[in-house]
């Protein structure tokens, strides 16, 4: 099916400009009046019905005749209505020549706006962990031997049965995992409230997860075990059937044909294969599980230490009620702590470090102390430059030892003016690297110089060739370019 999808579909629509175009507000409410109408079967309006609705809105109070007739006649080239001449009321060939329509909705636009009502009107369905889904499927499949006996009768109804449980699957297991992972549900989950609902949901999501893990290798068995003839059988009869249906939104045998057989393949993959969405749902529970019971101890730990810090409180404050407050301000102290502490630190080692000594058994010690001020700068004492001339020329002679060693380690891969890639024997990194510098120098221009000023051109494979750059620290795919010095 997606191999047969032309790109030329993903073109505009000119069906649905009435929905993004400026003043979509006017030819939407034009649009919906004649839904409404269609509904009461009244099906063609004039432009005074049109233009009198309109304007028994507030927002449209400056709406005038000259803009409901341009508004209905962008909505007739769009395809969205259809204008028939009204000749009920024409009497003269002067009222003939000023014509009069009356609009109905055309066959897509009826289409669109029915969609549009529906979506705007229908209640969000109840997502929901039901096993009875996967039971269903188990069952299914259990009976593809007796479907087969009598497939003119059974097929279709099997299929059908299949396919909506394998849709609930998808939509309402998908649906309420988003669900408990949405913003909302992790808002509500960090309340103390949640604790009362912790215990159901753990039970429900644990439930769901034993009988899917019940029937999953049942399933996966069964789709194992089908032998190539029999699915082909099976959906043969299918097939024949749904290219007779009527309502099929394909309407080429070979399209129906693709579409089913990729349907049942992708069921198939979705409980067989390794990795697949069958096995990550099943992490998913797990992974909910383990954080809605994590997030259930947490909230109860927290709970718990504030009722024992409230008893704490209760106490204390009933003891500073009892003194005077000069003993309340050494309490205090003792209790919360000093209220405005400052800490300082040595680098100074210690004598012993053994945990149990106290502070007040150091002897005590001089550390000097420097200002932090941002205005205040010690004095930097002035220091004669170093002499590095005698390590700058011993650097310069390995930098210029190492360079002759990777010359002459590269002078020896050149054979007859040219070093061949495909010809090369196993590399050291620094070689394999200038060889690379190099070619990347003559790749852009075709004429490149190496370190030393030698100028060369890079030829490419004609054919296309690759090889393989084999180096001590490993193997490298490219064309088999070669380097060709020229003078």
């Amino acid at each position: 099916m997606i191999n047969s999808f032309q790109a030329p579909l993903l073109g505009k629509l000119k069906y649905f400009e009435y929905l993004t175009a400026p003043n979509s507000e006017r030819y939407r409410t034009i649009m919906r009046y004649c839904f409404l109408c269609h509904l009461e079967y009244k099906n063609r309006l004039t432009k005074e019905e049109i233009f009198t609705f309109l304007k028994g809105f507030p927002q449209f109070a400056d709406y005038t005749e000259q803009m409901c007739e341009q508004d209905l006649k962008s909505l007739v080239e769009w395809g969205n209505l259809n204008s028939i001449q009204d000749t009920s009321k024409t009497r003269t060939v002067e009222e003939f020549k000023n014509k009069r329509f009356l609009y109905e909705l055309t066959h897509i636009g009826l289409k669109i706006e029915r969609f549009l009502f529906e979506l705007e009107t229908q209640e969000d369905t109840k997502a929901e962990l039901n096993p009875k889904h996967i039971e269903k499927i188990f069952v299914l499949l259990q009976h593809v031997d007796s479907v087969l006996q009598e497939p003119q009768k059974r097929a279709v109804d099997w299929w059908d049965d299949l396919t909506r449980s394998f849709e609930e699957i998808e939509n309402s297991y998908s649906e309420y995992i988003s669900m408990l992972k949405s913003y909302e549900a992790e808002n509500l989950m960090i309340k103390e409230n949640f604790l009362e609902y912790k215990s159901k949901l753990v039970q429900y999501l644990y439930n769901f997860y034993i009988v899917f893990q019940n029937y999953l290798p049942k399933i996966r068995s069964i789709f194992l075990q089908l032998e190539n003839s029999e699915v082909e059988k099976l959906l043969k009869y299918i097939i024949a059937q749904e290219k007779e249906h009527p309502k099929n939104i394909f309407k080429d045998p070979e399209s129906i044909e693709r579409n089913i057989k990729a349907r049942f393949d992708n069921i198939k993959l979705w409980f067989v294969a390794p990795n697949g969405q069958a096995e990550k749902l099943s992490d998913q529970i797990q992974g909910l599980i383990k954080k809605v019971s994590d997030l259930a101890a947490r909230l109860s730990e927290m709970s718990s230490v504030k009722v024992n810090r409230q008893e704490e409180y209760k106490h204390l404050a009933k003891i500073f009620s009892e003194l005077d407050l000069a003993t309340c301000h050494k309490l205090s102290a003792v209790v919360f702590g000093v209220l405005l502490p400052r800490y300082i630190a040595t680098e100074e080692k210690r004598q012993s470090e053994l945990a149990s000594l106290s502070i007040l058994d150091v002897p005590p010690m001089k550390s000097l102390l420097h200002s932090r001020g941002r205005l205040v700068r010690e004095k930097s004492k002035v220091l004669p430059a170093s002499e590095f001339s005698e390590d700058k020329k011993k650097r310069f002679e390995e930098y210029k030892k190492k360079i002759e060693e990777e010359e002459k380690l590269v002078a020896e891969l050149i054979k007859d003016g040219k070093i061949e890639f495909e010809n090369l024997p196993v590399l050291t990194p620094q070689v394999r690297k200038k060889l690379l510098v190099w070619l990347s120098r003559g790749l852009s221009t075709g004429f490149g110089n190496t370190d030393s000023g030698k100028r060369f051109k890079v030829v490419k494979p004609k054919d296309g060739r690759y090889c393989v750059l084999k180096s001590i620290d490993g193997e490298l795919e490219m064309p088999a370019y070669v380097i060709e010095f020229v003078e």
